[in-house]
């Protein structure tokens, strides 16, 4: 039981935009609202985009740069809080994290892209040597 619990995470880790998909898929069968399907599907794979960031990074440079991508959503995060505050001279704390959570859905969406192809050229110039 626990080694197809470990193989379900595994794929969900591996192929982010499944997850996306099933609850894309479920949330607008289930509601017949496509714009509260996206949302709730971008909120709930966020998480599971960036652990495949993660484990792309450990795999092609086999070292770890947790602290990387907490930095980066550090600083997404304040750079959201000033620009929200500079905009609209108060803190909207809702503002502040669904533009968090999708700014981070979109950048480590486009570096899971980017990671995917740079490890496959990667892996295959690595063999060919």
């Amino acid at each position: 039981m626990t080694n197809a619990i470990a193989f379900v995470l595994s794929i969900f880790i591996i192929m982010p935009f499944l997850v996306y998909l099933l609850l894309f898929s479920i949330t607008k069968w289930l509601t017949g609202n496509h714009k509260y399907a996206v949302n709730l599907a971008v909120y709930c794979s966020t998480p599971f985009v960036i652990g495949s960031v993660y484990f792309l990074m450990l795999a092609i440079w086999e070292q770890s740069f947790l602290w990387l991508i907490l930095i980066l959503m550090a600083f997404i995060g304040i750079y959201l809080a000033f620009y929200i505050w500079k905009n609209n001279d108060d803190f909207d704390w809702q503002k502040i994290y669904r533009g968090f959570w999708r700014m981070n859905f979109a950048l480590f969406t486009l570096v899971y892209g980017i990671l995917i192809v740079f490890g496959l050229l990667y892996s295959v110039i690595r063999s060919n040597s």
